[in-house]
């Protein structure tokens, strides 16, 4: 559904080629904040385009390249989009993180073992901040609204993440996982 929705929202702006739409989410650094399968895009353009949500504008030939199609949205597609986007904003989510399984047997682990990796994740976890921090002093200042609130909300989730992985370390350091509970 994600992919579908930022490609009848790309149209929306304007006319695209595939690649070019690509390029937008590249751009844009989609990749980092939705989850979309390899190879995924060109199968949802078919499948709007089969829906007729989408329609060819216009085929680009040149002798040395293979043909460009150039998509527009539809009326129909429009009125998708708007559906899609209540449909996803209104969408709920486990959140299964990756480190909640190891928390799970962490009692049974080497100390110094956990330890390390704990450290390893907070260094992490502060790159990660430190490069929130940057794109967003970058670009956030005149970015839209919804691009600023996405921004706004993986750099608070990192700061809490970081807290937490803080916390994690302070037990680890106090031995507070191998105690019996």
């Amino acid at each position: 559904m994600a992919i579908k929705l930022v490609i009848l929202g790309l149209l929306m702006e304007g006319d695209k080629h595939p690649y070019e739409i690509q390029q937008v989410m590249h751009d844009r650094n989609m990749e980092q904040y939705i989850k979309m399968a390899k190879g995924s895009l060109y199968y949802a353009v078919e499948q709007l385009l089969n829906k007729k949500l989408i329609k060819v504008k216009q085929v680009v030939t040149d002798q040395t390249r293979p043909d460009k199609t150039i998509y527009s949205i539809t009326p129909d597609g429009k009125e998708a989009f708007q559906q899609l986007l209540k449909k996803q904003i209104q969408a709920e989510s486990t959140h299964f993180h990756p480190m909640y399984t190891a928390l799970a047997f962490i009692h049974l682990g080497n100390e110094n073992l956990i330890r390390e990796a704990l450290s390893a994740r907070i260094s992490h976890t502060k790159m990660q901040l430190e490069m929130l921090e940057r794109v967003y002093n970058q670009y956030g200042i005149h970015a839209p609204k919804g691009s600023q609130a996405i921004m706004e909300n993986a750099h608070e989730l990192c700061q809490v993440e970081l807290k937490w992985l803080q916390r994690l370390q302070e037990d680890a350091e106090e031995g507070l996982f191998n105690q019996e509970g």
